[in-house]
């Protein structure tokens, strides 16, 4: 009988070989390991930068008015010093808003000016509803004194309804001419009231007297217009 021969060589490089499929069997696992918590991070990062990239766009489009904080007349003189007080800064859809829309309050305290218009509370400042100056009004800013017409005085009335911060001619028969002659210009009004002495600051109600503003060198042309009476205002 013949006995089988052994290769004893090839038993080891059969252990190695089979300690090798071993490990290439564990690669997929580790793979797989590595792979999980990468597609997480991916997620997570590309995640954020949705949101991010959301809020830049959503402040992009934002941006800041300066409002009215309370109803402001019409020819109003409002100085630096109190401009905080008529006005704020809000926070708007950009694409709804003029490119001559002030955006800070340190543009409107350069220096003091008027209102072209009446500004309503919570409306948007434009540049061309102030104005730096104004020749029927600068006169005032160096004195003034108040007095008073009551509409008995009147003639021919008013054309339109008259409230604080209106400016008025004030005509009057002459009675050496008989003729309708301007005695005073650019007159503001400041105030108008009923026939209760309650002001007047909307267009409801019936004016029965006003308070003006004149200029010393005023005085007396509006105490003569006063006395001869039939006076006709006419509001600017």
């Amino acid at each position: 009988m013949f006995e089988k021969k052994v290769n004893v060589k090839e038993a080891p490089k059969q252990g190695k070989k089979e300690k090798k499929e071993k490990r290439q069997l564990k690669a997929p696992g580790i793979v797989k390991i590595v792979l999980v918590p990468l597609l997480i991070t991916v997620v997570l990062v590309a995640a954020i930068y949705l949101v991010m990239d959301k809020m830049t766009e959503r402040e992009t489009l934002l941006k800041n008015v300066v409002v009215a904080s309370q109803d402001i007349r019409v020819n109003a003189y409002i100085t630096p010093d109190e401009v905080d007080q008529y006005f704020d800064v809000i926070q708007v859809d950009g694409n709804a808003v003029a490119e001559n829309a002030y955006t800070s309050l340190k543009d409107l305290k350069e220096k003091g000016f008027y209102t072209n218009i009446p500004i309503g509370n919570g409306q948007i400042v434009y540049s061309g509803n102030i104005k730096p100056t104004d020749a029927r009004l600068d006169k005032y800013k160096s004195g003034y004194e108040i007095t008073s017409i009551a509409v008995s005085n009147f003639d021919k009335g008013v054309n339109g309804k008259l409230r604080e911060g209106a400016i008025i001619d004030v005509y009057a028969v002459d009675p050496a001419t008989d003729e309708l002659t301007l005695y005073v210009e650019d007159v503001y009004v400041a105030g108008a009231f009923d026939s209760s002495g309650n002001e007047l600051t909307t267009e409801e109600g019936v004016a029965q007297s006003f308070t003006v503003y004149v200029k010393a060198a005023e005085i007396e042309n509006m105490n003569h217009a006063i006395n001869y009476g039939e006076i006709h205002i006419y509001q600017k």
